[in-house]
């Protein structure tokens, strides 16, 4: 199994373009369609040096016109940046054009700049974010409801019966508090199994379904390279991979919880570290997708430029992929 995520991150020294990243990504969900990726993600950051992503719905958008069975999830989709009414419209609309191929897992978000610069009070995020999720869903329903003063009446309803599916994800007990409250599948970013049980408790309090966590494993990474030479590959790759850990550090803190977290400084320490972030061999992503059974691939990460990015994902296609059990 293949999954492919991209942020859309430009190391300031990286020699593409981000018209090059955009228009390569949507080349590499046609690669992952044929390639039978199990879906691919579009992140969400605002106001971010390096120009990560603010628009994962529009890259949604186009990569569902490139492609016709891989499916894509934007996660985590800051609903505090958007008005809800505005987003289920566009929700519903592009449910149409990929034909229910996309869904969602809200976020709360982390960083003050973002809050700021959306005009969020960030003490009242929790309650705000709550009601913004009950609109949304309203709005998704096509059925006339009120919110604020104001009358809604979304149309058209999305094609998914129910509308598409709309996930909660967070590293806390409150979000799975949440999750489980508002009876949303929930993503957590740890891999602490305890989080599926706090999660079937709490829903178990208000009558909601259980066991609708799902998180990453223990010890999977989550951003692969594959190399035929080790050392060349984190030659090539270990400068991106390293803008892009330096840079969530920053943000999430080092006391983070996230799978993703990385706390090397160095590209010597990010390859000793053998955590989230690696270059393997073709033998080696064959261990790793029958140990997790999934390679999960960032094959733009840190703005890599594009003479290295695709060799990489040459090699799964022809020495990976062919020896899978």
């Amino acid at each position: 199994m293949l999954t492919l995520r991209f942020d859309f991150r430009l190391k300031p020294d990286s020699p593409t373009t981000m018209h090059e990243l955009y228009n390569t990504a949507l080349d590499m969900c046609q690669w992952g369609e044929r390639n039978n990726a199990a879906t691919a993600m579009f992140s969400e950051h605002h106001s971010s040096p390096d120009g990560y992503l603010p628009s994962p719905v529009i890259m949604a958008a186009a990569a569902a016109t490139r492609t016709e069975t891989l499916t894509f999830n934007v996660g985590a989709l800051l609903l505090l940046m958007y008005d809800p009414i505005k987003l289920a419209e566009d929700i519903a609309v592009l449910d149409h054009l990929s034909g229910g191929r996309i869904g969602y897992t809200i976020g709360l978000g982390y960083r003050e700049e973002e809050y700021a610069m959306f005009g969020i009070d960030s003490k009242q995020r929790g309650k705000e974010i709550e009601d913004r999720i009950h609109a949304l869903l309203n709005a998704l329903s096509g059925e006339p409801f009120e919110w604020r003063g104001r009358k809604i009446h979304v149309q058209p309803k999305p094609a998914t019966p129910g509308g598409p599916i709309i996930a909660y994800g967070g590293g806390s007990r409150a979000a799975a508090e949440r999750a489980a409250r508002l009876g949303m599948m929930f993503f957590p970013q740890t891999t602490d199994p305890a989080m599926a049980t706090f999660y079937d408790t709490e829903a178990k309090k208000v009558g909601n379904p259980t066991g609708m966590t799902m998180g990453p494993e223990e010890g999977a990474p989550t951003t692969v390279f594959v190399a035929e030479s080790l050392d060349q590959g984190w030659e090539q790759y270990g400068p991106y991979m390293l803008h892009d850990a330096t840079s969530y550090r920053e943000w999430m803190g080092e006391d983070n919880n996230s799978a993703s977290l990385s706390r090397a400084s160095t590209i010597s320490e990010l390859r000793d570290e053998n955590g989230p972030y690696r270059v393997v061999t073709p033998e080696e992503a064959v261990a790793l997708i029958s140990q997790y059974h999934r390679l999960s691939l960032q094959p733009l990460c840190g703005g890599i430029p594009l003479d290295l990015a695709w060799p990489s994902l040459e090699l799964i296609e022809k020495q990976v992929l062919p020896n899978i059990a």
